[in-house]
């Protein structure tokens, strides 16, 4: 075991030069000094400036202007050398003792644990207070109905994955499944492949929520956004169709998910389709309701 490995950051940004100062140096602070930090820009503004006046060796700029988030990852990693991969967003921070813990993690599970996610604390950017703590749960085998149930073990900032694991699995985002920079289906796939998971029970992250600025992550809410979580949940439903074919719960997020969107885009025989599906797999007062709460909120309000 390599007592002191490279760990590769990947950072995709794009138009967010007001914000990725926090992300920069709170990587710099890291206890654990062995690391490079590779910024892909996608964005128009003035981050490349922002970056480079840091003049850190340790961080290489990268400019890809097209192809989104997977474009992005996929450049980054090609140029990375580090023997294990993780990510920052742009508007988020590590704690100074976050690759050090993740490591000490990693390198004390056998090879089979392909990859470890985190607990994360969300944080109010405009008044600072703390929201809550996404937890890591769950860690060890057979987690494949479990993770495709619920975005449970997820976390890009907790990721860390061994090199050849994240090779494995495409060494980027998934594409063409309506959200491209989807860490829930990114898991599923490893997790698919047989690889195992470790969860790292501290938090170790701090991630902001009400800055102004849409998150990479975020779809939005007007009609192309719903076509686009349509194809989403629709994805998990295909390619995970065996696994909910015995484990009926795995499929009801995602049948819930149907439901909305296509109400939203007033495909309402379709929805009413997927309401039974739902109420199929799970019988409960939420899921009663869920047709007439749709039906005020996207057709009659």
């Amino acid at each position: 075991m390599n007592n002191n490995p490279l760990v590769t950051i990947l950072t995709n940004t794009k138009n967010r030069a007001g914000l990725i100062s926090r992300c920069i140096e709170s990587i710099q602070k890291q206890t654990y000094q062995n690391y490079e930090h590779i910024i892909a820009d996608g964005g128009t503004d003035n981050t490349e400036e922002v970056v480079k006046s840091y003049n850190d060796p340790k961080i290489k700029y990268i400019k890809v202007s097209e192809g989104g988030p997977v474009a992005q990852t996929r450049v980054s990693f090609g140029l990375s050398k580090g023997e294990f991969i993780t990510f920052l967003d742009d508007d988020d921070e590590y704690l100074p003792e976050k690759i050090e813990k993740q490591l000490e993690l990693i390198q004390s599970l056998p090879q089979d644990y392909g990859f470890i996610y985190g607990s994360m604390t969300y944080f109010d950017y405009q008044t600072g207070k703390q929201l809550y703590t996404h937890e890591a749960s769950y860690s060890g085998g057979n987690l494949l109905p479990i993770a495709v149930s619920y975005p449970i073990i997820c976390g890009t900032p907790t990721l860390m994955f061994r090199r050849e694991v994240f090779e494995s699995i495409g060494g980027t985002w998934i594409a063409g499944i309506g959200n491209e920079a989807s860490d829930w289906a990114l898991c599923c796939k490893a997790i698919k492949q047989g690889w195992k998971v470790g969860a790292l029970k501290e938090s170790y992250l701090k991630i902001y929520v009400n800055h102004g600025s849409v998150r990479m992550s975020d779809l939005g809410y007007d009609q192309d956004t719903a076509i686009r979580y349509k194809k989403f949940y629709q994805y998990f439903l295909d390619e995970y169709a065996d696994i909910i074919k015995i484990y009926p719960k795995a499929g009801s997020e995602h049948y819930a998910g149907m439901l909305a969107n296509t109400m939203k885009l007033h495909e309402y025989g379709d929805s009413f389709y997927w309401w039974k599906k739902l109420l199929h797999s799970r019988l409960s007062i939420k899921s009663i309701l869920s047709l007439p709460y749709y039906w005020y909120k996207c057709v009659l309000k």
